[in-house]
């Protein structure tokens, strides 16, 4: 499953850059379901964008991550544990996909700098910036590490959540599988104890 979700998490970014960057997008359900391009060089929501080591402490947390999560299913109980597996293994798919993209996946950044110039910009790309201003240029274009997102979802009338993709989509639903593993086992341990308990001793 992991391998799997990992598979259709590359070919989906690899159909929205080829197909819907540089364009409005696509709108399959008006209001509600659209697929639109967008490049993130942060985590999710785009946060910590800014900072110029992000990228290195994303892809540090997420071996991190991976490398618990094995150790996690070794040692989980057999109680249940398919919701565990499968939780972890779309996890674990997710953050494998999103890592190929902030190791492998490189696009251009069309940076405004006539207002601030970001202290990222600096750091990562001395001669660009350098260039663009003593040129005078209002703007420069950097080449930036980043994850594709291309998944648009309306929860209100005029309200839109944060552009995301497939191995995002992975990540909530093994979360949410891990969670009901957690719920199960938490259930089965209440009830087996309730059953002991009048051979529990006691006077």
């Amino acid at each position: 499953m992991s391998a799997g979700s990992i598979a259709i998490d590359q070919l989906s970014k690899q159909w929205a850059v080829e197909r819907l960057r540089g364009t409005p997008g696509l709108t399959p359900i008006p209001g509600i379901f659209e697929l639109e391009f967008s490049f993130n060089p942060g985590s999710a929501f785009g946060l910590f964008a800014a900072y110029p080591n992000a990228r290195l402490a994303f892809i540090a947390i997420t071996l991190l991550s991976l490398v618990y999560m094995v150790w996690l299913l070794w040692r989980l109980p057999t109680v249940e544990r398919w919701t565990a597996t499968w939780g972890l293994a779309l996890m674990s798919g997710g953050a494998i996909g999103n890592l190929i993209d902030r190791l492998v996946r490189i696009d251009v950044v069309e940076l405004p700098i006539y207002e601030h110039i970001p202290f990222w910009a600096l750091i990562q790309h001395p001669r660009e910036m350098a260039d663009a201003l003593s040129r005078g240029r209002l703007r420069a274009e950097l080449p930036r590490h980043g994850v594709v997102d291309f998944l648009v979802v309306h929860y209100w009338p005029g309200k839109r959540w944060p552009t995301f993709n497939v191995a995002d989509v992975c990540l909530v639903v093994g979360v949410a599988l891990f969670m009901l593993y957690l719920l199960r086992l938490g259930r089965k341990a209440g009830s087996d104890g309730d059953a002991s308990a009048p051979f529990g001793g006691g006077t």
